[in-house]
């Protein structure tokens, strides 16, 4: 209490502490005093760690003297209970009679039993509770041996599937051919520049193709565009560039499968040869395409 400062004077938590540490004190000297016996209590630094050991150690002297307690009024009990007991005397001299005549055999055979019954812990020594107590332990005792027989065999399995599969993981972080390819990201963003190259392609196509028409609608029937000729030709690039769009939409949609492709190399290479195939044909019929038009 004489290390309280002014903050801790209006501090409710410290002020809580201080009083049960108070208490703890009142309580170790009460003890000190009483296990002197009027004796001069030797003298010690009064802190906090020494406080928590005298209280360890009131606390286990107190347990110590409540065990000895029980222990004295135990051994007092059973000493009363020795004193008490009668003893036969015709009991004994039966007893000693029968051990004094029994043949070397017969000895032999009585601690047998009276060591099987202590063993199987039967309290009636007869021959049928024995025989029945000895079949449930031997009953027990290979029922416990199949289950063990049975973890040790699952045990070993787990072992050799733990092995197999480390095997397999570590072919899998070493082996190039599970690895992705160091062009993979390159031939992505070529697809994708590509896709883009080509839907302004098809953009443009379809301007001049709506140009055409605008003209061929402003020059009349007598005009050379107009003829039915033409027209068929119009309807046929239109359908063709329609054709054209559908399987880029085709090729847009296999791009963006191709950003979640498989980690097997050899089957992502082939789905890369066979985009690349179709994109060159693209480019070949669409330049073909614009060719024809631009001509007329």
């Amino acid at each position: 209490m004489d290390n309280l400062t002014p903050s801790d004077l209006f501090s409710p938590s410290k002020a809580r502490q201080q009083r049960a540490q108070a208490q703890d004190w009142a309580q170790i000297n009460s003890w000190l005093s009483y296990k002197y016996s009027g004796r001069t209590v030797p003298t010690f630094e009064r802190n906090d760690e020494t406080l928590k050991v005298l209280r360890d150690l009131s606390m286990a002297n107190e347990r110590a003297d409540e065990e000895r307690v029980i222990q004295e009024r135990l051994e007092r009990e059973t000493l009363k209970e020795l004193e008490e007991r009668t003893t036969h005397e015709d009991d004994k001299r039966v007893l000693y009679t029968i051990f004094a005549s029994l043949t070397p055999e017969g000895d032999q055979a009585l601690s047998s039993l009276a060591n099987t019954a202590v063993t199987l812990n039967v309290p009636n020594p007869s021959a049928e509770t024995m025989a029945h107590t000895l079949i449930q332990h031997t009953s027990t005792s290979q029922s416990l041996s199949n289950q063990l027989e049975h973890i040790h065999t699952l045990q070993r399995y787990l072992e050799k599937q733990h092995s197999l599969l480390s095997t397999r993981l570590s072919e899998l972080q070493s082996n190039p051919a599970f690895s992705t390819p160091p062009s993979l990201q390159r031939q992505t963003t070529e697809q994708l520049r590509q896709t883009k190259h080509l839907r302004a392609k098809i953009k443009e196509h379809e301007d001049k193709l709506s140009s055409l028409q605008a003209a061929q609608g402003r020059s009349g029937k007598g005009a050379d565009v107009a003829s039915a000729e033409t027209i068929g030709e119009m309807l046929e690039q239109q359908k063709a560039l329609d054709e054209l769009r559908n399987r880029v939409e085709g090729l847009e949609r296999q791009v963006d499968e191709f950003a979640g492709l498989s980690a097997d190399t050899d089957a992502a290479r082939k789905e890369v040869g066979k985009l690349e195939v179709e994109l060159d044909g693209l480019r070949r019929k669409r330049d073909g395409l614009f060719e024809g038009m631009v001509a007329r």
